[in-house]
C-alpha cells in the first residue's frame, strides 16, 4: 500500500510493507528502476495495520519526448540546479517521515542459521529484518541517497550482538515463584523433580514452612515418590483425592508456608475426562502460581499442542526441563513469544537441587546466536 505527495516536479511514495525488501519491490514495478529509495522506517503506530515498514521512494516524472539537442557541457548553474534539487528532496523527505534517519535496504543473512537453531522460518525472518534496522541505525542518520551497501560490509561481531538484543527483547524472564505454587504438564516432563528441586532452592532457602501436597493419587504410586522426598527434606506432605481435599489442604495450612502441588501428568484423553475437575479448579484459583512445565526436547508443534491444552489451567510462567539433553533452544523461544509468558526456571538435569537454575535471557540468547560467528565468517 502507498501514499503520495508531489513538491514542484518531485513525486514521492511511501510504501508499507512486512519487509523493506518487499517494498522495494513493490515500488520498483509501481514507479520504475529509476525510483530513488529516500529513506525507510518501522511504520508509525496509526499506519502499522498497513505493514510493518514505512520505505520512502521518489521519482520526476518522464516528460515528452522532443527531439534531442546536442549535447551541452554542464555548468555551474546545472549543478547548482541539480543541488537544489537533492536539497529539495531532503526537506520533503523530512517533513514526509518526520526524519531523515532509517536504514537502507540490507540484510545480514540470518534466517538460515537461526532455522537451524530451531527458530521457525517466518520467526527467523521478522529477526533478521528488525537486526537489519538496528544495524543500519548504528551508521547514523541518512545525509545522503547511495546505492544499498553489500550485507558483507557489517561486522559479524556487530551482527551477533544486535541479533542477540533483538532476541532478547522477544521474550520475558519470571524467576519466582508464589506463596502457592501448582506444576502442570503432560506426563513424563520431570513436573515432580522439578517441584522438590523448588522446594530445596526456593522454598525451604526462604526459611519458611514447606508443604508438599500430590494431587497424582489416580496413577498408583502417583504419590509416593514426593511423599519419599518430603520424607527426605523433613518436610510436610499430604495427598489428595479430588479438588475439594485440594481446597481444604490449602486453606488449612499456616498462612506463611510455602505450598508446592504436584498434579498428575495429562495426556489429552486424561485431561478431557478426569483432569478437567483439576485443571479448572487451578484457573479460578488467582492465589495459586501455576506453572507449566515442558520438555526442551520437544518440537515447536508438540510444545504449541500442549500449550493449548493445558490453557484451562491459566498457567502464568514456563518452566523448561531437560536442557542438556535439546539440541537447539528454538523451539523454547517461540513458545514463549506465541504464548507471551515468562520463563520462570530451567532444569538442566536430574540433580537434586543443582540442576535448577532461575531463567535468563542470555542463557536462551546465548544458546540461539552461538553458531551466528561462524555462519557469518564467510560473508565478513
Amino acid at each position: 500500500m502507498h501514499a503520495s505527495q508531489e513538491n514542484q516536479q518531485l513525486q514521492i511514495k511511501s510504501y508499507f510493507a512486512g519487509s523493506v525488501q518487499d517494498a522495494i519491490e513493490f515500488a520498483k514495478s509501481e514507479m520504475g528502476a529509476d525510483a530513488l529509495l529516500l529513506n525507510s522506517r518501522p511504520a508509525p503506530p496509526e499506519a502499522r495495520y498497513l505493514g510493518k515498514y514505512e520505505v520512502v521512494f521518489g521519482r520526476y516524472p518522464e516528460r515528452p519526448v522532443t527531439s534531442t539537442p546536442p549535447a551541452m557541457p554542464a555548468t555551474p548553474t546545472d549543478v547548482d540546479d541539480l543541488r537544489h534539487r537533492m536539497d529539495d528532496i531532503l526537506n520533503l523527505l523530512t517533513r514526509t517521515s518526520g526524519s531523515t534517519d532509517g536504514f537502507r535496504a540490507r540484510h545480514p543473512n540470518l534466517v538460515e542459521p537461526l532455522t537451524r537453531a530451531g527458530i521457525e522460518a517466518a520467526l527467523a525472518a521478522d529477526i533478521e529484518d528488525a537486526v537489519a534496522f538496528r544495524l543500519n541505525q548504528r551508521s547514523g542518520p541518512v545525509t545522503s541517497i547511495s546505492r544499498v551497501r553489500k550485507p558483507q560490509e557489517w561486522n559479524p561481531e556487530a551482527v551477533v550482538d544486535e541479533a542477540a538484543e533483538e532476541i532478547a527483547s522477544r521474550f520475558e524472564v519470571a524467576p519466582s515463584i508464589g506463596r502457592i505454587t501448582a506444576l502442570v504438564g503432560p506426563p513424563g516432563y520431570g513436573k515432580t523433580t522439578t517441584i522438590v528441586k523448588l522446594a530445596v532452592s526456593q522454598a525451604i532457602a526462604g526459611g519458611n514452612p514447606v508443604r508438599l501436597i500430590s494431587a497424582d493419587t489416580h496413577r498408583i504410586g502417583g504419590a509416593e515418590q514426593l511423599r519419599t522426598y518430603a520424607a527426605i527434606l523433613g518436610v510436610n506432605f499430604q495427598a489428595v483425592e479430588n479438588t475439594a481435599a485440594l481446597a481444604h489442604a490449602i486453606d488449612t495450612a499456616p498462612p506463611t508456608a510455602n505450598i508446592l502441588i504436584d498434579t498428575p501428568g495429562m495426556s489429552p484423553s486424561m485431561l478431557s475426562e478426569v483432569g478437567m475437575d483439576l485443571a479448572t479448579f487451578l484457573g479460578r484459583r488467582q492465589d495459586i502460581d501455576t506453572h507449566l512445565v515442558l520438555t526442551a526436547t520437544a518440537n515447536q508443534l508438540v510444545l504449541e499442542k500442549a500449550a493449548s491444552r493445558f490453557a484451562v489451567c491459566s498457567p502464568s510462567r514456563l518452566i523448561f526441563t531437560r536442557l542438556d539433553e535439546a539440541e537447539t533452544l528454538g523451539a523454547l523461544f517461540g513458545l514463549a513469544i506465541r504464548c507471551e509468558k515468562p520463563l520462570s526456571f530451567l532444569c538442566n538435569g536430574q540433580l537434586i537441587p543443582e540442576d535448577i537454575e532461575p531463567a535468563s535471557k542470555r542463557q536462551v540468547t546465548d544458546a540461539l546466536v552461538r553458531h551466528l560467528p561462524r555462519a557469518l565468517k564467510p560473508a565478513a
